[in-house]
């Protein structure tokens, strides 16, 4: 099977030859009155053979022109999207039915049940995207900050695994940034891998109210912002998180 570049030239070419054609059904009357009118003094012979001559190197010459100008629009479209495409970027996504999104587990030891919700992020490019990193940075209740200043690092699932603060996002495949966790006992935290003695989370969200997290996925050569928020009513059983 061919490459595209080269169905591309073929088709190219092709467009160049009809277009010859066309042109030159179109000017080959008017080309050869005023070709005739010149060279009435030369002989028939010599007339016909010169009006057919200058006439095909006319409408290929244009045909030519016209080709080429397309082809160059079509190639600094070809190699902007490209490079777009090859730019390193990250998206995020969020759905409260999306089961990857939003997972609830037992914890023996712990407060009972917990619910963790995750973002699911993504390589927006051709590739992968190496050493993506989540932090957070800061939470908002309404206008009024809560918390601010702080690089809180927030772990990619598993939040045990060695690159779970340095995930590698491959094409197609979405990895998942663990940011809040709400138990069946409505204390609210955010899993952060390590945290300042000064900032303790669960004292943040005593108070019912929209909550919106401030998080800065990075990678050595991207960054993007993602502003998901918890609308928190002081019961997990109606609480949502929407972004």
């Amino acid at each position: 099977m061919g490459r595209a570049s080269d169905k591309l030239t073929m088709v190219l070419l092709g467009g160049a030859a009809a277009l010859a054609y066309v042109f030159h059904e179109i000017l080959q009357e008017s080309v050869d009155r005023w070709i005739t009118g010149k060279l009435a003094g030369l002989g028939g012979l010599f007339a016909d053979v010169t009006e057919r001559a200058v006439s095909l190197s006319l409408t290929t010459a244009l045909a030519i022109i016209i080709v080429a100008s397309l082809y160059r629009r079509i190639r600094n479209e070809f190699e902007g999207d490209l490079a777009e495409r090859l730019r390193p970027k990250l998206s995020c996504a969020f759905d409260m039915k999306d089961a990857d999104c939003v997972q609830s587990t037992t914890i023996r030891t712990g407060p009972g049940r917990m619910t963790s919700f995750r973002l699911k992020i993504s390589a927006d490019r051709i590739g992968s995207v190496e050493g993506c990193r989540g932090r957070l940075v800061a939470i908002r209740r309404g206008h009024e900050s809560v918390l601010d200043g702080e690089r809180l690092v927030l772990p990619f699932i598993p939040s045990n695994a060695a690159d779970a603060t340095a995930k590698r996002i491959d094409a197609g495949v979405a990895e998942l940034l663990e940011f809040l966790q709400i138990s069946d006992r409505n204390t609210i935290d955010v899993p952060t891998v390590a945290r300042s003695n000064a900032v303790s989370v669960k004292t943040l969200f005593l108070q019912p109210g929209d909550y919106t997290f401030l998080i800065i996925l990075s990678s050595p050569e991207s960054a993007t912002t993602v502003q998901p928020v918890l609308h928190w009513t002081g019961d997990y059983k109606t609480t949502t998180v929407s972004l």
